[in-house]
């Protein structure tokens, strides 16, 4: 994360927002599926233009202002299948979803919140265009909450809303932004966090375990784009900064560490400026015409703009020589942050500034910039900004400068950004405020009964962290692959397949993790893979139908074809059915063809006969274990016979070149006595 820091000295304040669907039937406030529709083509699309409305306190927002300010168009998509007129904003919205209030109470519960009695369904202006209506419907349900880290340090959870989320951004064409309304009025919560969190890893672990317990309840989406997360940042003399957009836990510590960096570059700007002899009003809004001088450039795009009847005028920032090329973030200065928020507001592809390299960088001649200099009447510590434009963005364009500069003096200005992958952010919007949230008159007040409240907080789970503990010790697991299972919210099925297959616990999991993982990836549908096809996967492994090397193979027909049954999935597959009562023969004739081979490597020769054996018996017909047992207790049957029978050559050999002893019978008549005398050696 570059330059260490110490996070505490800089009184770092941190707050995270998490944004969590839940996996309810229908929508928040109408019986529409509660469902994207993927890549679908919509049937219909609606224009419409969105204009800012004024609060409860009869003021604008400033966010909402800055987004109208952009006089774009909105086209919003839709089905009619499964939009209704609510969505279109055509009609009042129906009663507020009973399993989606339930969802939300358990998930108060299980961070211990205080929950409110009575629900008030609050507007939350919106003229990005997301939502038709021009704001969102939210509510309050729980408050005054906490969440314990590893360490035992309670983090507060301020509040918990349930609100409706907004429709999803399909393109923006020019000013015009085209939004699908499937996602529109799918329910969510709202967790905001207090900004108790003073390192950029405890955040990480905050939205984590966050999540974790989300997951566990089993009544959330995962799909991807189902959980958001935003970060709040400040540090001592800064202002709350909101990064949206999170979207991988891995970006947290970076996103906050360089944020701290740019709130740090920011408040040293404001003190060098505030120890010149200029103020916030020495920045006027007095533009020059320069296009006379820069008719016939040498760069390209500002030749080409004034050949359109663009303009191409300067302005001058006195005192500001130097400020917009102090790097703010990793290869982001000061000048990029004016730029970013021309482009956002005024919609322009950024501004040219002097202390940029204008020669090499644009192909100004030394002329061009001498006669920009003098015309501008620019002194040595003074800074000039050149602009290509036309009417109203050119107009939007020099009042976003002057205000971004004057706002230079104070330091650090509320934003909201859009994070980055590379742990940069840029300029979003201007920070919203409770300007934007007014009572919804269209909606009465939801009462929450005492009896339903204490049903829901008896009968909460236990906490993943404490399961996860418990399912390590019990099956001898790696505690991430039990995380993943509740991650992934197959704990219910792991249960049920342990239960009846406690043999493999391993087995078990990496199936239905795993190897759903590697099919993901594979671009296959595993949503079509029901409780029941891993049921019966396990039970025709048990039976010997399968073999756990088919078991991916099976679940990849299964994702094509779902209605099959095993039987027929493993025939789809090419694998041949094998009676296990003709295993042994098979093995034998193998042993027998292949005899040189076993007399020469012993043992050794069991790695080539298998994958042999493999394509006689058919591979995922047999378990490998299995065959590889049998053909190991062939071949050594067949070595022990080896050696038995050369030990019985030996045996006789020794025999055949052994003296024979003779044995004489003396004559009776000259012993009387009958005696039998050996002689050694005697032939």
């Amino acid at each position: 994360m570059g330059k260490s820091i110490d996070y505490n000295a800089v009184g770092l304040k941190c707050g995270i927002e998490i944004h969590q669907q839940l996996d309810s039937a229908t929508k928040l406030f109408c019986a529409c599926p509660n469902q994207l529709q993927g890549t679908r083509e919509p049937d219909f699309r609606i224009l419409r233009k969105q204009r800012p409305v004024l609060g409860e306190e009869g003021k604008f927002d400033e966010g909402m202002l800055s987004e109208f300010l952009k006089g774009g168009s909105v086209i919003y998509e839709g089905y009619y299948d499964c939009t209704c007129t609510y969505e279109l904003d055509e009609t009042p919205p129906f009663k507020c979803d009973e399993e989606c209030i339930d969802i939300a109470l358990e998930i108060c519960a299980l961070f211990k919140m205080n929950i409110v009695r009575e629900m008030h369904v609050c507007r939350k202006n919106y003229v990005d265009g997301s939502v038709p209506a021009g704001f969102q419907r939210t509510m309050e349900i729980g408050y005054d909450g906490n969440l314990d880290l590893k360490n035992g340090k309670k983090i507060g959870i301020e509040n918990i809303f349930l609100e409706e989320d907004a429709a999803r951004r399909i393109k923006t064409q020019g000013k015009t932004s085209y939004f699908r309304v499937d996602r529109l009025g799918i329910p969510l919560v709202e967790i905001t966090t207090t900004p108790d969190i003073h390192d950029p890893e405890e955040a990480k672990e905050t939205a984590y375990r966050i999540g974790l317990l989300l997951r566990s309840t089993n009544k959330v989406k995962r799909i991807i784009g189902s959980t958001r997360q935003d970060i709040n940042v400040s540090i001592a003399g800064g202002e709350r900064i909101e990064i949206k957009g999170v979207q991988k836990l891995d970006w947290i510590p970076e996103l906050i560490h360089n944020e701290v960096i740019r709130q740090q570059k920011l408040i040293d700007i404001k003190n060098i400026l505030n120890q010149k002899s200029i103020s916030p009003d020495d920045i006027r809004r007095d533009p020059v015409d320069l296009t006379k001088i820069f008719q016939k450039t040498e760069c390209r795009f500002v030749k080409a703009g004034i050949k359109r009847k663009e303009k191409f005028v300067g302005m001058k920032i006195p005192g500001f020589h130097g400020i917009f090329g102090t790097e703010v973030l990793p290869n982001r200065r000061f000048g990029t942050e004016v730029a970013d928020k021309v482009k956002v507001i005024a919609g322009l592809k950024g501004l040219i500034h002097s202390d940029e390299n204008l020669l090499e960088k644009y192909n100004f001649s030394p002329e061009e910039i001498a006669q920009t200099r003098q015309k501008l009447n620019i002194q040595n510590d003074d800074l000039f900004i050149l602009l290509l434009a036309s009417g109203q963005a050119l107009e939007t364009a020099l009042d976003v400068i002057v205000e971004r500069c004057k706002q230079a003096f104070i330091g650090v200005p509320e934003e909201t950004r859009q994070a980055k992958e590379d742990g940069t952010h840029v300029f979003l919007r201007e920070l919203g405020g409770e300007k934007r949230l007014y009572p919804d008159t269209d909606t009465p007040p939801i009462l929450l009964s005492e009896d339903r409240i204490k049903n829901i907080k008896e009968n909460i789970g236990p906490y993943p962290w404490d399961i996860i503990d418990e399912y390590a010790k019990k099956y001898n697991l790696d505690p991430f692959l039990v995380e993943d299972l509740i991650m992934d919210g197959k704990m219910a099925l792991f249960n049920e397949l342990i239960a009846k297959y406690p043999e493999n616990p391993m087995l078990v999991i990496r199936t239905i993790t795993d190897m759903l993982k590697v099919l993901h990836r594979e671009e296959k549908n595993i949503n079509t893979l029901k409780p029941s096809h891993f049921h019966e996967l396990f039970a025709g492994l048990k039976q010997g139908i399968i073999a756990k090397e088919a078991m991916l193979g099976v679940l990849r027909i299964w994702t094509d074809f779902p209605e099959i049954s095993l039987k027929q999935a493993k025939k789809k597959m090419g694998i041949k059915t094998t009676d296990l009562t003709k295993l042994d023969g098979i093995i034998d004739e193998l042993v027998q063809k292949n005899m040189e081979l076993i007399k020469t490597r012993g043992r050794g020769a069991i790695g080539p006969l298998m994958g042999d054996l493999m394509k006689i018996v058919g591979r995922g017909a047999v378990d490998g274990k299995v065959l590889s047992s049998k053909l190991a207790q062939a071949i050594g049957k067949l070595i022990s016979q080896g050696n038995s029978t050369s030990a019985n050559e030996k045996t006789k050999k020794k025999q055949k070149t052994k003296k024979p002893t003779k044995k004489i019978s003396q004559s009776p008549k000259n012993n009387p006595k009958k005696t039998t005398k050996t002689i050694k050696g005697e032939k």
